[in-house]
C-alpha cells in the first residue's frame, strides 16, 4: 500500500458485534482509512448514511444482523433510498463464503466480499479492487 492511499476515504462499517466492530474499525485505520462510521444494523446505517459528512466513499457491511440485515440494506441503498449513495461501492463481510452468498451479491451489485476475520493486506487488496483500482 502506498503512504496516504486511503487518508481521504470515509469507511462505513456496519456489524453487529461490538468486538468485531472494534477490529474492523482499528484493522481499516492500520491501513491509512481516514475515517471510520460503524453502525449496529442495516437501519441504522441507513439513518447515519443520510447525515454522513464527510460523504462515505465505501462501505463494509455484515451480511447476519439483526433489525436489517446487510442484502436487505444494500437493496434499500441501491434502490437509492438515501440520496447520492446508489453507486457506492459495498464490500460483504461475512462468516462464509458461500455459492448463495456469491449470487446474492451479483444481483444487489456487490464490490467484494471480505471473509472474517479479515487481515490487513487482503482488507486493502478489496478495498482497492471496490474502488476501481
Amino acid at each position: 500500500m502506498t503512504d496516504g492511499e486511503f487518508a481521504a476515504l470515509n469507511v462505513m462499517a456496519i456489524e453487529d458485534e461490538a468486538f468485531s466492530q472494534k477490529v474492523i474499525s482499528e484493522l481499516l485505520k492500520s491501513i491509512g482509512v481516514g475515517s471510520v462510521t460503524v453502525a449496529d444494523n442495516g437501519a441504522d446505517a441507513l439513518v447515519k448514511l443520510a447525515g454522513a459528512e464527510p460523504k462515505i466513499g465505501l462501505i463494509i457491511c455484515d451480511i447476519e444482523m439483526p433489525e436489517m440485515g446487510g442484502f436487505e440494506f444494500v437493496r434499500q441503498v441501491r434502490y437509492g433510498s438515501v440520496d447520492g449513495y446508489k453507486d457506492v461501492p459495498i464490500v460483504m463481510l461475512t462468516g462464509k463464503d458461500t455459492d448463495k452468498n456469491a449470487q446474492n451479491a451479483r444481483i444487489h451489485k456487490i464490490n467484494g466480499f471480505l471473509v472474517k476475520p479479515p487481515k490487513a493486506n487482503t482488507m486493502t487488496n478489496v478495498i482497492r479492487h471496490a474502488l476501481g483500482g
